[in-house]
């Protein structure tokens, strides 16, 4: 591993390294940033990068893991601090919404969902794959407690809504950075909208939804 001067070391920290690539990442993938660019926007040579990370696959499994953390915090945190099945539904809406107005996202998370051609990337990969099962199963347990304890009512198998509702969010997060923040939240209020009023057998579901789509917390 090289050593870099003092200057360099002081210069830019590990930290800033990761946030700074975590945005380029997102907005051109991992193909689309190279070691040479990154250094620059972060004020270091080649020599001052690498003395912070040895490789560029084991800084965007990082930045993998930054973002996976991101998703847990705001959204399956949100949901895990309700106790009824409909409504940790209702905070994960809640949640995505306080995800989608992170600044941390704000230039664009679709390049992690570019698959790159140009190096192994495994370990970041396997980060992704972990947590898209992880996202997967608890949401369809969710949905299936839910449908358990009446409150919904679902046209499939839980598992099957479940990948439809990953789908969904996905197809949300994905032009993060494209639109405004304004069209976000209109479109986190219509997919909570559509779901509750197809899904939903408890009217005071609909009608707390409604509350917060009129308060604007949704």
């Amino acid at each position: 591993m090289s050593l870099a001067p003092a200057t360099e070391t002081a210069s830019a920290s590990a930290d800033v390294v990761r946030r700074t690539a975590f945005t380029l990442f997102g907005r051109f993938g991992y193909d689309g940033v190279s070691m040479t660019h990154l250094a620059r926007e972060c004020g270091l040579t080649k020599a001052g990068l690498y003395w912070h990370y040895e490789s560029k696959q084991a800084l965007y499994a990082d930045c993998m893991r930054d973002m996976v953390g991101l998703f847990e915090a705001h959204v399956f945190a949100a949901a895990l601090r309700e106790d009824q099945p409909a409504h940790q539904i209702l905070a994960a809406f809640e949640g995505l919404e306080d995800l989608l107005a992170d600044p941390r996202v704000a230039h664009g998370v679709a390049g992690f969902w570019l698959r790159p051609a140009t190096a192994p990337v495994d370990e970041a990969l396997a980060v992704q794959r972990d947590f898209e099962a992880m996202a997967r199963g608890a949401t369809a347990q969710i949905l299936q407690a839910a449908v358990d304890d009446g409150a919904l009512a679902l046209p499939l198998p839980a598992e099957r809504v479940a990948d439809a509702f990953i789908a969904q969010v996905e197809a949300i997060v994905l032009p993060l950075g494209e639109r405004q923040p304004a069209d976000h939240h209109a479109l986190v209020g219509l997919f909570a909208h559509m779901f509750f009023t197809s899904y939903a057998r408890d009217s005071s579901l609909i009608d707390g939804l409604a509350k917060k789509l009129a308060a604007g917390h949704i």
